[in-house]
């Protein structure tokens, strides 16, 4: 089962190749076809997680050995893989079908290629294999983002790959520091972490290459801009899928439970933290939808390094923070894919009697993302809660911290709110794949978290006693106090009007980026300066050095001609002619040469 959920979507990618060697129509009806069964393609991956864990594959003639096995981890994230990714390729599959879009197939392509990467990050197990599956999906995820072939199309995929590169550098060096401490397999990769005499180092390393694709704090650059120009399907599944890579790789690599590593976790702490509430800030002065649902993941991503930097400071505690950051991750994926895939449905459903459908499902993945009591951010932020209580940030407890996430994520849900109701509407007539997939992944994330986190995660259940209820609740309420508060302000001129207008040119999309371009280019003209400097220079050295050799030169021919003038005569040629017979003599009477 897990050969045929790694080789089913590649086989449909061939098929889809194959046919730009087909002539037309027959090409286009390859294409097609292949588009409706896609999302077929991650069944095998959907049963497999079903089928429970427990089970390996052995390939010893690929790469180095390759083996995958399935735990309770990889269980858990490759079914919300097989519903985001099987979602996604339906939404695509509709376009193609609705509007009679004979494309080349390439999104849908490059969705399989990503989604093989993206579960064998899951299932690898060993290092080799979660390399080569990492940079898979690393790598093809850039045909989704310059889908578009737009400006900002192209200049976030030129971001994106550049911190792919970063990433997947830090990764080898990391990987290769592994393997020689003898931690090739995952099995045995955080304990050799931890009695290598590198620790540091590939602590660091991993931290680095995983952060990119995690979005931590001040790595995220790529999120904010890849995902509104990418397709709304391609930037659910980065959203809610791909992310979570960079997660797993911290559980499988990182020393948890093996040894503290605190000042690596203190670190990780502080920039999780960071990137938690500050991005929350930058999103709600963001216009686009999709440029606040990315900082949102930013600002969930955070909670989530939160919780694993819990477990670099204590070793007793990594085994349970680990389990509820899969959970959360589990839950976030779903509500956040939900978001995503909303954002086509509202422009094409959300008016009418399909307009109430199109809110319910909205606002329930919203107050998910939120911590809304009765939803699975509920459960996931209470489970998380509970496994970080009694750690310490600067004096303040980490658990009466993190439930403020929920504070800054409902004030920039409101802020999407707000800018999906401005959104351009083009109505459509009928039921379609576009708004069936969006429906099951709203369904699946209603009761998919709950089930794994009780049953296959073993993380505890969620507690109904007033106490958690109102934890849940209060930064819920805050933050729409805030919004109020805001709101309030907005209307009676205390704000500057370029606050007030929350146009999104107080802050752009990428934030620390603008700032590292900018520099860049001021960097890129003082070098070109200093080139022109240094250029002109030595120009002018050498125009120098030049008239200095032609006078030296002038000298020397002068002085070899007058030689030459002197030596024309016989009788300095005979004079010459003497010394040479006699200097040969003398090494032939000597026996110089034998």
């Amino acid at each position: 089962m897990i050969a045929l959920s790694l080789l089913l979507p590649l086989a449909a990618v061939t098929v889809i190749a194959l046919a730009g060697v087909c002539a037309e129509p027959l090409a286009w009806r390859i294409r097609r076809t292949t588009a409706i069964l896609s999302p077929v393609t991650v069944l095998p991956a959907a049963a497999l997680s079903l089928t429970g864990t427990g089970q390996t594959l052995e390939v010893p003639w690929l790469l180095f050995g390759a083996s995958f096995a399935v735990d309770s981890y990889a269980r858990a994230l490759t079914l919300i893989a097989a519903l985001l990714y099987g979602a996604a390729l339906m939404a695509v599959t509709w376009v193609k079908l609705k509007d009679a879009e004979r494309g080349s197939g390439a999104l849908s392509g490059f969705l399989l290629v990503c989604f093989t990467g993206n579960i064998g990050t899951y299932l690898a197990a060993d290092a080799v294999s979660f390399y080569f599956a990492f940079a898979l999906m690393s790598f093809s995820a850039a045909a989704l983002v310059v889908h578009y072939r737009t400006d900002s199309a192209r200049r976030a995929t030129r971001i994106y790959l550049v911190m792919s590169v970063l990433s997947e550098t830090a990764i080898l060096a990391a990987f290769l520091l592994i393997a020689a401490a003898g931690g090739a397999l995952v099995a045995q990769a955080p304990a050799a972490v931890a009695s290598s005499e590198h620790t540091g180092a590939i602590v660091t390393l991993l931290l680095i290459g995983f952060g990119v694709k995690a979005g931590t704090v001040p790595l995220h650059v790529w999120l904010p801009l890849a995902h509104p120009a990418a397709p709304p399907a391609a930037s659910a599944v980065l959203s809610g899928a791909m992310v979570k890579a960079g997660m797993i790789g911290w559980l499988r690599f990182l020393p948890l439970g093996e040894a503290p590593v605190e000042t690596a976790g203190g670190v990780l702490m502080v920039l999780a933290l960071v990137g938690a509430f500050a991005a929350a800030l930058i999103g709600v002065l963001q216009k686009d939808p999709k440029v606040v649902l990315a900082y949102s993941t930013i600002s969930q991503m955070g909670f989530i390094a939160a919780l694993i930097a819990v477990g670099l400071l204590a070793e007793e505690l990594a085994a349970a923070t680990a389990t509820a950051a899969v959970l959360y991750a589990v839950h976030h994926g779903l509500a956040k894919g939900a978001l995503f895939l909303g954002l086509p449905v509202v422009k094409h459903y959300g008016r009418g009697a399909s307009g109430v459908l199109v809110v319910i499902g909205l606002a329930g993945a919203g107050l998910a993302v939120a911590g809304a009591p009765l939803t699975s951010g509920a459960f996931g932020k209470y489970v998380s809660k509970e496994t970080v209580e009694g750690i310490d940030v600067a004096g303040v407890g980490l658990d009466h911290l993190l439930p403020l996430v929920a504070t800054g994520s409902t004030v920039l849900l409101l802020r999407f709110g707000w800018v999906l109701l401005a959104a351009e509407r083009q109505a459509r007539r009928g039921v379609d794949g576009e708004l069936i997939s969006w429906l099951l992944v709203c369904a699946a994330g209603v009761a998919v978290p709950w089930v794994v986190g009780i049953y296959w995660l073993d993380a505890g259940t969620f507690s109904w006693e007033p106490g958690p209820l109102w934890d849940m609740t209060w930064p819920i309420l805050l933050g729409l106090g805030m919004a109020v508060g805001v709101w309030a302000a907005a209307r009676s001129g205390v704000l500057p009007h370029r606050l007030r207008s929350a146009d999104g040119s107080a802050v752009q999309p990428g934030d620390l980026i603008v700032a590292e371009e900018s520099l860049a280019v001021r960097s890129g003209h003082l070098m070109v300066q200093g080139t022109h400097r240094v250029h002109t220079g030595a120009g002018r050295l050498a125009d120098r050095l030049g008239a200095a050799v032609g006078q030296v030169a002038e000298s020397v021919r002068s002085g070899v001609g007058a030689t030459e003038r002197r030596l024309s005569g016989w009788e300095a040629s005979g004079v010459v002619m003497m010394v040479l017979l006699s200097v040969a003599v003398v090494v032939v009477a000597r026996g110089w040469l034998w």
